[in-house]
């Protein structure tokens, strides 16, 4: 029978294992789904493009806010758990408030760049971008430095 020391010491050694698995899926789709979108845009039409572009990234960001929080909470207290934390807050800003906002002006009856709303779509377009590159490189120095 394990002692209670051994067994929360055992706990302790696997949080930062679980840590570093999380870290790597939640980056590596980040920066993968970037690759790939990037090609989508290369390869087809924009419409099509765009449409498959928002499914991968609502796909990733919900995964993100999933790995990001196990990531934020595993690295040791500091200055590389505030960057991770801020990393995930940004993922949340971007999957729950950016990407549904652009959804919704995209399924506009209408929408392209005649109407309306393309240019508060262009502005969310260009503020998702920063924010997405933001995130992948705050997370891959937590990747790099923290675990």
């Amino acid at each position: 029978m394990k002692s209670w020391a051994s067994a929360t010491s055992e706990r302790r050694s696997f949080a930062p294992s679980v840590a570093r698995v999380a870290a790597v899926f939640w980056m590596g789709s980040l920066w993968t789904t970037a690759a790939v979108v990037a090609l989508l845009f290369w390869r087809l039409p924009q419409a099509v493009a765009g449409g498959l572009a928002g499914d991968l990234f609502a796909a990733g960001q919900g995964l993100g806010l999933i790995l990001g929080g196990v990531v934020a909470q595993a690295v040791s207290p500091g200055p590389y758990r505030r960057l991770a934390r801020i990393a995930w807050a940004l993922d949340g800003v971007f999957a729950l408030l950016i990407l549904p906002t652009m959804a919704y002006l995209r399924g506009a009856p209408g929408f392209g760049p005649q109407s309306p709303t393309w240019s508060l779509f262009m502005a969310l377009h260009t503020v998702s971008t920063t924010i997405y590159l933001i995130e992948g490189v705050l997370g891959l120095v937590v990747v790099a430095r923290a675990l």
